[in-house]
């Protein structure tokens, strides 16, 4: 008993000095770059937030949050955790109430096109906006959302609630406790499929190729690596949803007229390659090289060989696995490398930012000393509304706007050759209307690039509200 009273003491007495030195500290953080975050601010005190406990709730977080060292008493006790935490596989979050919907084999009928409000025909822009620059566009709050016509295929049982496909009970090594999986020092993430989202990404697809009839729409789904690694026996154990079928069935509801990119089979064709990064949710730039390879292949042109580009590369890389699963020691033993090929044509672009701010940057920047956790941002300078780029090699008019998320990063630089301009929409950030983009800049391929993660309805939505 007395053991445990002096254990009992001496823990007290490190909470006390520990919390003195947080509370007496001045400098403490504010952001994290690993976790690429602004940490909890200090609360303010209100009457309303002392009655309801709300403040000393958020002063708790805060104080948690922006611990002095806080990046170094995270690390330390990811090693200590790993003394005792989980070995072998296992997973990170809560996986409890995940659900899949079954994914049909094929659609009887294309996904509806989405009526827009007060759309014009192609060709027929304001004219207030002729003289309307990237960085105006960047900012134009007009654009117009869309209907929701997507509901009527969406499968449903006989009481009009969605199927559901329950994920299956497995027997997995290791401790089961979210969407991350984590063996062999590499991270998962598990994907379960969403009726309505696919159903939804289809019909925008739809959408904006009738929206303009005159471009060239493609479309490329990325499957992440659980899909691709993994081998389908272990993807059906963890319960997850097959990324190909779900694939297929999008495909099916698309337009033909539009560009499918199928990159599935040739990404398992190079599964024992570097083409998905171990501790982070994104491919590599190697991964992107296969798929702009099927890209030349749809669009009839010749693809660069990796020979002919010059080679970056940037290790140390620590990505969202590692910080999402509490800095696994599992995963910190398996760091990454951020390989690049610069452009052939031009390693220069312009950017805004998501505060509006216009730059100047690199196509493949040098990370050499940028953060751990922020090296992805090697790719056209990280998550940015709106980038241009121009290759002065060419004059032919030819240009196309890439509309993506931050898998995209790693694939724009292999379009920089064959067009005179490059546009890259980051949807979730880009606030002006890829209609007017289109129509002023003379825009003649429209090309999606999506991972499996981002079929989902809010992000159809947000691409679809863009279209003003």
């Amino acid at each position: 008993m007395r053991g445990v009273q002096i254990v009992a003491v001496a823990a007290a007495l490190i909470a006390t000095v520990l919390l003195g030195i947080g509370l007496a500290l001045p400098l403490r953080p504010t952001y994290s770059a690993s976790e690429k975050r602004a940490l909890a601010s200090f609360p303010t005190a209100t009457t309303e937030t002392l009655l309801s406990g709300a403040y000393f709730t958020d002063l708790a977080t805060w104080f948690s949050d922006t611990f002095p060292c806080r990046e170094t008493l995270l690390s330390l006790g990811a090693k200590l955790e790993s003394l005792y935490g989980p070995q072998g596989e296992s997973f990170y979050g809560n996986r409890s109430t995940a659900v899949a919907d079954t994914i049909p084999e094929t659609a009887e009928s294309l996904a509806p096109v989405m009526t827009l409000a007060a759309a014009e025909p192609e060709g027929a822009a304001d004219e207030a906006n002729a003289s309307a620059t990237p960085s105006s566009l960047a900012h134009d709050k007009s654009a117009t959302g869309a209907l929701d016509q997507y509901a009527a295929l969406v499968e449903t049982n006989a009481d009009g609630t969605l199927k559901e496909k329950k994920a299956e009970k497995a027997e997995v090594n290791g401790e089961q406790a979210g969407s991350i999986y984590v063996t062999n020092h590499r991270g998962y993430e598990i994907y379960y499929y969403n009726q309505g989202g696919a159903v939804k990404y289809a019909s925008m697809i739809n959408t904006y190729r009738a929206r303009f009839p005159k471009c060239e729409v493609y479309d490329i789904l990325v499957p992440n690596s659980f899909g691709v690694e993994l081998d389908r026996s272990t993807q059906a154990a963890l319960g997850s949803s097959n990324m190909e079928d779900a694939f297929n069935y999008i495909y099916s509801m698309i337009d033909p007229e539009v560009h499918k990119v199928s990159v599935f089979e040739t990404l398992l064709q190079h599964k024992n390659e570097y083409i998905y990064f171990h501790t982070d949710h994104h491919w590599t730039g190697l991964g992107a090289y296969y798929a702009y390879m099927r890209f030349c292949d749809a669009k009839g042109i010749e693809p660069h060989s990796l020979r002919d580009y010059q080679k970056e590369s940037f290790d140390g890389f620590y990505g969202t696995f590692y910080f999402s699963t509490n800095r696994s020691e599992a995963l910190k033993q398996n760091p990454d490398t951020v390989e690049a090929w610069l452009p052939i044509a031009t390693n220069e672009m312009e950017y805004i930012n998501q505060i509006g701010e216009q730059g100047h940057a690199q196509v493949i920047n040098d990370v050499t000393n940028s953060n751990a956790g922020d090296k992805y941002s090697a790719f056209i300078h990280g998550d940015n509304p709106l980038t241009v780029i121009h290759n002065p090699h060419r004059s032919d008019g030819s240009a196309c706007v890439l509309i993506k998320e931050s898998y995209g990063n790693a694939f724009a630089p292999y379009l920089v050759d064959h067009y005179e301009d490059v546009y890259v929409v980051d949807y979730r950030h880009f606030e002006g209307s890829i209609a007017q983009l289109i129509e002023e800049y003379g825009v003649q391929d429209i090309i999606f690039l999506n991972n499996v993660m981002a079929l989902s309805e809010r992000a159809s939505g947000m691409m679809m509200g863009l279209l003003g």
